[in-house]
């Protein structure tokens, strides 16, 4: 009663609740894309019993995966409840959009790749040892890319840009990573100083932070990650103007401050996928 044979396929007739009729299964007895999603559903709920599954996909299977959610909630009802589908949009080159057809497609390890490249181009001048720069190298390279995806609201295309994506002083996961390795640095070094100023009047970065439950909380609801990247982005620039303002080891208000700002940086980090390194 919620499927149809059809010229020998399985069809399920949409248009009952305002969507397109859509073939399940060919006539060759073949699944199609809604009859695996359907089916996946179901085998990831066996092995997870999961309260809540999100489904991303691209933007142009919107329409295919209202069906599968259609017939859902007639097959698997409680499951229905549970699943949540989200599109975005594809990534893409500042030359141009990437093509199967064309072969102008750059795989996830290959770009991953390119960017480790230019990021130990970089380092090479750096004081660090082989094993030390192919480790950084790695955990920078994927922040970047993270962060450029996860900055785009869903539904957007991404462009990806190199230089930009591995910029230290702006709008990128490297430069997250950045400040949070200065404020460690500062807090490292100061660990044997004696400090003797006290409190301070509250300002920019105190404010900053306690923001922070409320921000996680409504990415959490909304399932919208780039809000944590706009504030993460925001508590490093504070960081940064305070630190050039302020000499921080002399002050245990501002050591502490440090602190606080190291935690909620990592954390936030954290939730996005972004690991910190030790040191860049």
């Amino acid at each position: 009663h919620i499927f149809e044979k059809s010229d020998g396929a399985v069809i399920y007739r949409g248009e009952k609740d305002g969507f397109h009729t859509r073939v399940f299964i060919n006539s060759e007895g073949l699944p199609t894309y809604e009859a695996k999603e359907l089916g996946l559903a179901k085998k990831k709920y066996d092995k997870y019993e999961y309260d809540k599954s999100i489904v991303v996909t691209g933007n142009e299977v919107a329409d295919y995966f209202k069906v599968v959610l259609s017939a859902m909630e007639k097959v698997f009802p409680d499951l229905r409840t549970k699943t949540k589908h989200i599109t975005h949009g594809m990534l893409r080159l500042p030359n141009g959009k990437m093509s199967s057809r064309t072969g102008n497609v750059i795989t996830a390890r290959q770009i991953i790749s390119d960017i480790n490249s230019k990021l130990l181009e970089k380092m090479k001048d750096r004081n660090f040892n082989q094993e030390e720069q192919k480790e950084i190298s790695n955990i920078i390279a994927v922040s970047a890319l993270k962060y450029s995806i996860l900055k785009q609201s869903s539904g957007k295309d991404i462009v990806f840009d190199f230089d930009k994506s591995l910029s230290f002083e702006g709008d990128s996961g490297p430069y997250l990573q950045y400040t949070a390795v200065r404020a460690n640095s500062i807090l490292n070094k100061s660990e044997k100083k004696e400090n003797v100023s006290g409190a301070e009047t509250p300002g920019v970065l105190e404010r900053l932070l306690l923001r922070f439950p409320e921000v996680v909380a409504r990415a959490q609801l909304e399932i919208t990650p780039q809000h944590i990247v706009t504030y993460a982005t925001e508590l490093a620039s504070a960081f940064n103007s305070y630190y050039t303002q302020n000499k921080i080891a002399d002050s245990v208000y501002r050591l502490a401050l440090t602190k606080a700002v190291s935690l909620v940086l990592t954390n936030s980090l954290y939730l996005l996928g972004i690991k910190v390194p030790k040191k860049m």
